[in-house]
């Protein structure tokens, strides 16, 4: 569920406030069924609000989810270029394999000792 929540709030943030699942499978590459499940599973999980034949909207619980989860990718992106010399491509890459798995005191301690404020890419880290 993590991808849909990111991918809805950089939506959110590009002043998309409703998500459909056309939006989703075109960007996430996966089925428009399997969009709207997991937009209504968000919905069920109190990440927002899933109106049938239009789309979602996110809620201030899945804003706040969203940049959890943002800003562990983005902190992994940057120590994966830090500590290794990978591309900021392929450390998204990595990054998005790994994101969900990382404990928040990993983040925390990577936040601490390398003190980054963006990705590779030059996004803010939340």
């Amino acid at each position: 569920m993590h991808r849909y929540i990111k991918e809805i709030y950089r939506a959110y943030e590009e002043g998309i406030p409703l998500v459909g699942p056309t939006y989703i499978s075109k960007v996430l590459e996966v089925s428009k069924t399997t969009a709207q499940q997991a937009l209504k599973n968000l919905a069920k999980k109190g990440y927002g609000k899933y109106i049938e034949r239009k789309g979602f909207i996110i809620n201030s619980k899945g804003i706040d989810e969203a940049k959890k989860l943002i800003r562990k990718h983005r902190l992994l992106e940057a120590f994966l270029v830090e500590i290794f010399c990978l591309d900021a491509e392929e450390a998204c890459r990595e990054a998005s394999k790994i994101d969900a798995f990382a404990s928040e005191n990993l983040i925390n301690l990577i936040e601490e000792k390398y003190k980054f404020t963006e990705c590779p890419c030059g996004n803010k880290i939340p």
